[in-house]
This record gives C-alpha cells, structure tokens and sequence, in this order.
C-alpha cells in the first residue's frame, strides 16, 4: 500500500467504487427475467469492472477491504456469469433453428429444452445472490470500502468525478503487468487449436481495457489508443469463447440420442443373427442428427471467421504500434 497516495487518486476511488457499486445494484433487479437476457451480460461486465476498480485502487485500500471487495465482485461474477453464459448459447441454438428444415430440428428443440433447464437452475442459483436484502448487504460494504478510501465524508466529496492525473507506482506497474500478459499470450492465440490460450487472452485483454479506463488520462493519448485496441481483442475473443461454449451440449444430445438408437435397434433386432441395415435406416432420431451436426458446423465455422479476424485484428494493431506505444508511455512514467 503506498504511504500516501494523492488525494485525487483517494476521491477517485471512492466516487467509481460507489458508482460501480450503485450499476449493480440496478442491473440486478431485472435480471432474473430469462426473457431479456440483455441484462445478465449487463450485470456480468458490470461485476468484473467492479473488480477491476478495485484493483486499480488497491494502493488507497487496506487488505481485508480489498480482499472482501473482490470477494463480492467475484460472487456476483460467477453467479450471473453461469447464467449468461446458457443464454448465449440458447440464443445461438434459436437462431440456426429459425433457419432449419422442421423436419430435422427436433435435435436442436432437445438442445434448447436442456439449456432451459440448465438456465433454471442457473438463475435460482443467481437468486440467492441478488436478491434485495443480500444486494443491499453488498452495496453498504462496497459503500464502506470507498469510504475507506477517502478522509473526508461521503457528503463532503466532489460530485463530479475528476479524472486521475497522477498514478502511485503500483498502479503503472499493474498496467504494465497487464499489458506484458496480453502480449505473452499472442503467439499461442494465433493458432487454430489455441483454444485455451486465446480464452486467457480475451482476460488478459479485459483486464487491461478496464485497468486503462481508469488511468488512460494520466497516461496519454497511447493509453486511450490501446483500451480501445484492447476492446476490439475482448469484444472478437468473447464471440469465439461463446462459439466454443454452444458446441458441447449439441454434442452431448447426439450422444443420447445414438444412444437410444443404439438401445431401439438393438431391441428390434432381437432374435437375429446379425444386424439388418434396414433397422438402422429406421432409426428413430434420424432425422435429428442432421439438424444438430449442421448446428455444429455453423458454429464452427463462425468460429473460423472470428479467428481470422481476430488475426487480421492484433496483426494491425501490432503493426500500428499500439502496444509498443503503450509501453514506452508506461515507462516514461514509471522513470524518476
């Protein structure tokens, strides 16, 4: 913790911590509604910027307020992050169903009925964690947090936020640790099979967008360049992260339902020697392979598209100097 961050920095970071605090806190009272979806991705990005704030302000708070503060972001993350996470693919599966012969979407209403499900229980989950008196317990603590950070009381602060003009160390050097932890991660996430790798860089590129939120104008215009540059990278890395996350549960139905094939052939073949080809054609979820594997197949293939973009996307950024900019900016300021 620095000895004695600038007083600016302090009213900084109890005026976003509170704002932050005040976001989630709204976005949760609708949230539970599965038919606009819109706010699970509101209140998801909400919590991990509130855990970003946090880490930027790290050096004005003490460590069991910063530990029960990203305690809370976390909770609320992972709760509704579950949540949204079946909605994309439900939303995804509507959207290749409206497309698809009736005949051969049976599959995919399978699909859609066991992501249902699983959104039930996603969102009875999320309900214990947003609801009135539990979200009102979290925004009193986060409300203590920010207070910790300042001298003054509440009442007696600026209303207006005023930027940060002067960063302690740590926060460079957080910064800093961002940027070199999207760039490590580059050359792994430009292969194919990079699947891991580009699903820490979609973090890595998070992190460092919501940490430059709050520094970029103390930085510079390169800082404002990158976060930008850092949101496209989060933006196409979240639409590939989706795409790989819909694909299982086509492939756990097709599973079940070779299964059950496998179970209804074998049944109706009782008694022979061997097994007629003419049982097989007559299998009765025939017809709802097609439209699963063809779900499949547009998934991965959006998939290809967005990698190449993302490709053409970091190979430009790169080439313009971006990130270079961003650590000569970084460094400037870090020197005595």
């Amino acid at each position: 913790m620095s000895a004695n961050p600038d007083s600016r920095f302090r009213l900084a970071a109890a005026q976003v911590l509170e704002e932050r605090a005040t976001q989630i806190t709204v976005l949760s009272k609708g949230v539970l509604d599965v038919t606009e979806t819109d706010a699970a991705e509101q209140l998801w990005l909400a919590s991990r910027r509130l855990r970003a704030a946090l880490e930027v302000f790290r050096p004005c708070l003490g460590r069991s307020e910063y530990r029960e503060g990203r305690t809370e972001a976390r909770r609320i993350s992972k709760a509704v992050g579950k949540r949204r996470d079946v909605d994309v693919a439900i939303a995804a599966y509507d959207g290749v169903r409206e497309e698809t012969d009736p005949a051969e979407a049976g599959g995919i209403d399978r699909v859609v009925a066991m992501l249902r499900r699983e959104q039930a229980t996603a969102n009875r989950a999320l309900a214990q964690v947003v609801h009135g008196r539990r979200m009102q317990a979290f925004r009193v603590r986060i409300e203590e947090i920010a207070d910790s950070t300042v001298e003054a009381d509440a009442a007696d602060r600026a209303n207006e936020y005023r930027p940060i003009e002067i960063l302690p160390p740590e926060l460079i050097a957080l910064v800093s640790k961002r940027l070199e932890k999207l760039r490590q991660g580059a050359t792994d996430s430009l292969e194919t099979d990079g699947v891991e790798a580009q699903h820490r860089m979609r973090i890595a590129a998070e992190r460092l967008r919501y940490s430059l939120e709050l520094t970029g104008d103390a930085l510079g215009t390169q800082a404002h360049t990158a976060r930008r540059a850092a949101r496209g990278l989060q933006d196409v890395l979240g639409e590939i992260r989706d795409c790989d996350l819909a694909v299982p549960p086509a492939r756990k139905v097709i599973t079940e339902l070779e299964n059950e094939d496998i179970a209804t052939i074998t049944e109706r073949a009782r008694g022979s020697r061997d097994l007629d080809p003419v049982l097989v054609q007559a299998a009765p979820n025939r017809s709802a392979y097609r439209g699963l594997e063809l779900s499949i197949v547009h998934l991965a293939a959006r998939r290809q598209m967005l990698f190449e973009r993302f490709k053409r996307l970091w190979l430009e950024q790169s080439r313009q100097g971006v990130w270079v900019a961003l650590e000569t900016s970084l460094k400037v300021e870090s020197s005595p």
